[in-house]
């Protein structure tokens, strides 16, 4: 049986409390060549039915002390990027499956990852928005979650995220 993958929930999380309204620039890091790409993550765990919503509150509060992260990249001048840390958001979307992780064997085959599932879908098509950050928690069966950061910097700029949140 072939993995089939619902996205149920799809809109911006954000912070939990008002954050600074600033733009920053980039880190002498964050403008190295070698490091301008994109990072995805995917992470499992298992856990009870409402782990999607303490996923959500989590971000939500996490936001807070990581205000950036809610921002948008801009360009000010010709290769010269910054972060508008406006509070727009993250994008987030739940998903549901129809299989276990055992019979997907947690994914140990790198090989069979239907990553186009996995990851959440183009949130710029959908609407109109680039955020920094984009998040798919997806459910499958036995209360196991799934969840898929996408961290998005146009190609252009690199930001380590360390913690989500603790339980």
């Amino acid at each position: 049986m072939a993995m089939s993958v619902i996205r149920t929930k799809r809109d911006l999380v954000t912070p939990a409390k008002e954050t600074p309204f600033v733009t920053l620039d980039m880190s002498v890091i964050d403008k190295l060549p070698v490091l301008k790409c994109n990072v995805r993550t995917l992470h499992v765990f298992r856990h009870g039915p409402k782990a999607a919503r303490v996923i959500r509150e989590a971000l939500s509060l996490a936001l807070v002390p990581y205000y950036p992260l809610a921002g948008r990249l801009k360009e000010s001048n010709p290769q010269c990027l910054q972060i508008e840390c406006s509070g727009d958001g993250v994008w987030y979307v739940e998903a549901s499956t129809n299989c276990t992780l055992d019979s997907v064997n947690f994914f140990d085959d790198m090989e069979s990852i239907p990553y186009g599932s996995l990851f959440p879908d183009n949130v710029h098509e959908i609407e109109h928005v680039d955020p920094l950050v984009q998040m798919q928690v997806s459910t499958y069966k036995l209360h196991a979650r799934f969840v898929q950061f996408f961290l998005s910097y146009n190609d252009n700029s690199h930001i380590y995220f360390h913690k989500l949140c603790q339980y």
